[in-house]
Formats: C-alpha cells, sequence, structure tokens
C-alpha cells in the first residue's frame, strides 16, 4: 500500500510539490499534455523556468497552454499546498514511484492525484469498479450494495465516485465488509459538496482513500465529473454497471472503460424497462452480462490466485449499510428463525414481514429509515428468508 499516503505526510520536498501544482493548475485537469512535459523536460521546476519562447519551440503546448503558463502564479500553487497541509491532504506527483502505473498508462494521466487516506496497491491488488445512476432503483440500489460487500469481502477493492445512488450503496457495502474502497471525486476533497454523503466521505478517509485531481475547494461542476470519470475506469481492472438509462452519465464511464481496454460487466434488464435502455444497449455491443458475482471472481482468480477468496464471497453474509439513524435497542425476532447472527435492523425488518408478497414501502412501522430497510432486505434475501421478484417485490419463504 502507499504508506506515505496518509495525514500531513508530503511525498518530495515543498518545492518540487509547488512547482507540481503550478503545472497542473495552470493546464487544467484532464489536459494530456502535462504528463508528456513531464516525462520530455524532466521536471515541472524546469517548465518553470522556462520562457515563453522555449516552451513554444518545445512543441509541447497549445496556444491556450502557453497563455495560462504565462498568467498561473506560484503563489497560487503555494496557496494550495498550504491547504493541503492544513486539511491532511497528500499530493501525490506523477514523477512520484507511488504513482499508479494503471494511470501512467492512459490517455491524459494528472500530474498529481489529491489523496485522503491511505491508497491501495491498485497495480498489485485486484480493483473493479461499481457505477450506476444517482436516482438509482431499489433494486439497483441493493444490488450495488451487495456487489460492494461480497467483492471487498473476497479481497477485490471497490471503486466509485461518491454520489448518491449506486455509488453510495458500492462503498458503504465494501465499508461494511471492512474492506478497501477507493472514492474519486469530482471536486476538492474539501469542497462543500453533496453534504449528506459527507459521512460516508469521512469512512472512506479513515477505512479507504478518497482521490481528486482538483484543488482542495474546487467546486464541482458539469465539467469536472466526465473528466473525473476516466480515473474511475482507469485504475480498475474492471467496470460494473449495475443500471444505466439511455443517456446516463454511468454511460460515460463505461465508454472510458472501453477506451482504456478495460472488461465491461453489466447487470441485463428487461428492455421495457428505461432503466436498463443504455445497460442492454452495452451488452448489444459486446459488454458481459454479470449475472451472478462468480462472472467477476472468476476472471480475475487466474491473474490473481492469492488476492482473491471465493469462499469469502459466498458465504460472508452483508452486513446493513451505513446507519443514518439511531440505532435502535436490542430486538428479538418473534418468527421462528435458526439464524441467530441477523442484525439488528433484520429482525426489526423481520418482525414486521407477515405477507408472503411485500413491497419495502410497506414496511413503515419501524424507527429505520429506508436506507436500513434495504440493506435488511438484502441481509435477509443472502440469509435465504426472502426472494426478490420482478417488480420490487420480495417474497417471504417459510421456514
Amino acid at each position: 500500500e502507499c504508506g506515505g499516503c496518509r495525514g500531513n505526510s508530503r511525498l518530495g520536498n515543498d518545492e518540487m510539490i509547488e512547482y507540481l501544482i503550478w503545472l497542473h493548475t495552470a493546464l487544467g485537469a484532464g489536459n494530456p499534455r502535462g504528463a508528456k512535459a513531464l516525462e520530455a523536460i524532466g521536471s515541472a521546476e524546469k517548465i518553470y523556468e522556462m520562457n515563453d519562447s522555449g516552451r513554444r519551440q518545445s512543441g509541447l503546448f497549445t496556444p491556450k497552454d502557453l497563455e495560462m503558463l504565462r498568467n498561473t502564479k506560484l503563489g497560487e500553487a503555494k496557496a494550495i499546498e498550504k491547504e493541503c497541509r492544513r486539511h491532511g491532504i497528500t499530493v501525490l506527483p506523477y514523477t512520484d514511484g507511488k504513482y499508479p502505473q494503471k494511470l501512467k498508462v492512459i490517455a491524459a494521466p494528472p500530474v498529481l492525484l489529491y489523496l485522503k487516506g491511505k491508497l491501495p496497491n491498485v497495480d498489485e491488488t485486484p480493483t473493479v469498479c461499481i457505477v450506476g445512476p444517482r436516482e438509482s432503483s431499489d433494486f439497483g440500489q441493493k444490488a450495488a450494495y451487495s456487489l460492494g460487500y461480497r467483492l471487498a469481502s473476497a479481497g477485490m477493492t471497490v471503486v466509485s465516485g461518491g454520489a448518491r445512488g449506486c455509488d453510495f450503496y458500492a462503498h458503504s457495502g465494501a465499508l461494511k465488509a471492512n474492506g478497501k474502497t477507493v472514492l474519486i471525486m469530482g471536486c476538492g476533497i474539501e469542497a462543500d459538496y453533496l453534504r449528506e454523503n459527507a459521512e460516508l466521505r469521512h469512512a472512506v478517509a479513515e477505512n479507504g482513500c478518497l482521490i481528486s485531481e482538483y484543488p482542495p475547494f474546487e467546486r464541482a461542476s458539469k465539467f469536472t465529473f466526465p473528466v473525473r470519470n476516466r480515473l474511475l475506469s482507469a485504475l480498475s481492472d474492471a467496470v460494473i454497471v449495475v443500471e444505466a438509462k439511455a443517456r446516463s452519465g454511468t454511460l460515460n464511464t463505461a465508454n472510458h472503460a472501453l477506451n482504456q481496454g478495460k472488461e465491461i460487466f453489466v447487470i441485463p434488464g428487461s428492455p421495457a424497462d428505461e432503466n436498463y435502455a443504455g445497460s442492454n444497449a452495452l451488452l448489444r455491443d459486446g459488454a458481459r452480462p454479470l449475472l451472478d458475482i462468480s462472472d467477476i471472481l472468476n476472471e480475475y482468480l487466474p491473474r490473481y490466485p492469492d488476492k482473491i477468496d471465493i469462499e469469502k464471497a459466498i458465504k460472508k453474509r452483508a452486513k446493513p449499510v451505513e446507519e443514518r439513524a439511531a440505532k435502535p435497542e436490542k430486538t428479538e425476532v418473534h418468527k421462528k428463525l435458526s439464524i441467530e447472527t441477523l442484525s439488528n435492523e433484520a429482525k426489526i425488518v423481520y418482525n414486521q414481514l407477515n405477507k408472503p408478497i411485500f413491497y419495502p414501502d410497506e414496511i413503515n412501522n419501524t424507527s429505520l429509515v429506508p436506507g436500513d430497510i434495504l440493506s435488511a432486505l438484502t441481509e435477509l434475501e443472502i440469509e435465504g428468508l426472502i426472494r426478490s421478484l420482478p417488480g420490487g417485490r420480495y417474497e417471504l419463504i417459510k421456514n
């Protein structure tokens, strides 16, 4: 693991970091010419010290790049470095040996990464990206949570974008499995973005890693997320599309994966369901259907024979998603039940199941929020106490 990527430690000396931040700030996130210039010229400091004529004669920069290099002051970079130090953010340069090789080989590798937490060694660890829409279906949320939990249990690192919906549940599943997860942000790590997921980001920083290509307080915009998406696929061996409409932003990540030569797995959906129009189009174009978690595990077991534990993925029971309400008191199960290891939330939900077939929104006589109920249903299904049916329904299985 990237042992130097936690707390206030920074890689390299402050001056080198400041020149790298200057170069990255001047050229902007997603610019392919920053890394090429570093390879050709040798250091960001040398690029800074070159005059405009020398930069132009190098043939490495566009006229717009040259203008930004002239107008960006080193003081801006020093201020950003100071903010990183204040907030415990590490700067990982392209030139550092710990910079992921998976990023170096893409068309536009970042000049640097801003990190908070501990970055797993993604070059030597099986890594999978789970993506889906923010406004995901109940099934999509459940699938993302279950995949995150089981893949992390098996030893895979789970990558996603930290948004609401499928991203939230994928990260939450990985965290509940005590596994590794990486959250790549489309804004600065300290930006005031999506406050409802602030607790999730804190948990990831403590147990995994937050990554951004943007300075600490840079705000999200409609332009930052498509630029970010290439990193989601680049850090991963494969991308799993949980669900996607015909014009879903999820497809942008899938397109990056395709261009980077990464495997794409897709959960198939009904042709009549608009939530799967984009997903099914990917399958038509050659993506692989994901029908069972073994489809993923068996694909990467030969490549990582000592890193993937299929037995843990199959046998380990999913725990409830991160609570957003106070935990209720310990609950006894009123029905006859042989399993004693259910979470308290799952017991509360199970006590409410008095119909053979039911919808999740019928479970309303509890102190649980919808996310708790969904994770409890996932747990009950994994234990074989209920089964999911078409149309978002569930069936109670008699013991």
